[in-house]
């Protein structure tokens, strides 16, 4: 028999056969039952907790005043965070200085007071540069500077022909920075600028000169005050405050009488 290209018929119910259901979808569900809530018991209202969060400020001046109270500190000259906003305007601008300079600059901090201010300092400086540190000693543990600053430990990097900048936590006679310059000046340093967080021209009696090129950079002018904090201390205490703050003169007074 010729193939006219019609299927064979196959019989309903055989295996081969196709199947076409005209109906695919499931059949309806019953309704569901109407559940109406039990008058007997109400629904609860969520109440919503709204707490009151401390801002970043208002933590901060509880912490500095639980601090000043447990320190024997007249008052507050400067926060943490007044202090931070400052070192990074002073960074920029001597970054700005540093980055024309044709090799890198070597930075000097005098021990021990500038040690937080170098540090936060450097980091924030976008410009190549070298740390070392001096130790020059005025105060011993007492509140007034000797007037006689000597260097009790001295850099190990070489200064000879670069950019130096010293970094100091606070200048008020202005004896210690002299003796600085005159001694980095014979090691031979092309030029010298003195950056300083603290800078008490009140009790300025030596006009120190900048060498070469050198710049004067400083974080606040500070009233004549015996202050510490940040790095600044009286008989090695206090070092470790976040922030800047009077000294009551009951504190060195007492030790004055023994």
């Amino acid at each position: 028999m010729p193939n006219l290209g019609i299927p064979p018929f196959l019989p309903v119910g055989s295996a081969t056969a196709p199947f076409h259901s005209r109906n695919t979808s499931s059949p309806p569900s019953p309704p569901a039952a109407n559940k109406s809530p039990n008058p007997a018991r109400p629904r609860r209202r969520r109440r919503t907790l709204t707490l009151a969060l401390p801002t970043v400020a208002a933590a901060e001046a509880q912490t500095a005043a639980t601090m000043v109270a447990n320190a024997g500190i007249e008052r507050v000259l400067w926060t943490e965070a007044e202090i931070a906003a400052r070192v990074s305007e002073v960074a920029a601008e001597l970054g700005a200085d540093l980055r024309g300079l044709r090799e890198p600059a070597v930075v000097v901090g005098v021990a021990t007071g500038a040690f937080l201010f170098l540090a936060d300092l450097v980091r924030r400086v976008d410009a190549p540069l070298a740390v070392d540190f001096v130790r020059a000693e005025s105060y011993g543990d007492g509140t007034e500077s000797s007037g006689r600053p000597r260097i009790t430990s001295d850099l190990k990097v070489d200064v000879a022909g670069k950019h130096v900048v010293v970094v100091e936590d606070i200048v008020d006679t202005g004896n210690t920075v002299s003796c600085l310059i005159a001694h980095l000046e014979k090691k031979g340093a092309s030029s010298i600028s003195v950056c300083t967080f603290l800078d008490k021209p009140a009790r300025r009696t030596a006009n120190f000169q900048l060498v070469g090129d050198g710049k004067f950079y400083r974080g606040f002018e500070c009233p004549d005050s015996f202050v510490v904090g940040y790095g600044m201390d009286y008989a090695e205490l206090y070092r470790n405050l976040p922030y800047v703050g009077v000294l009551k003169a009951e504190m060195y007074k007492k030790d004055r009488s023994n």
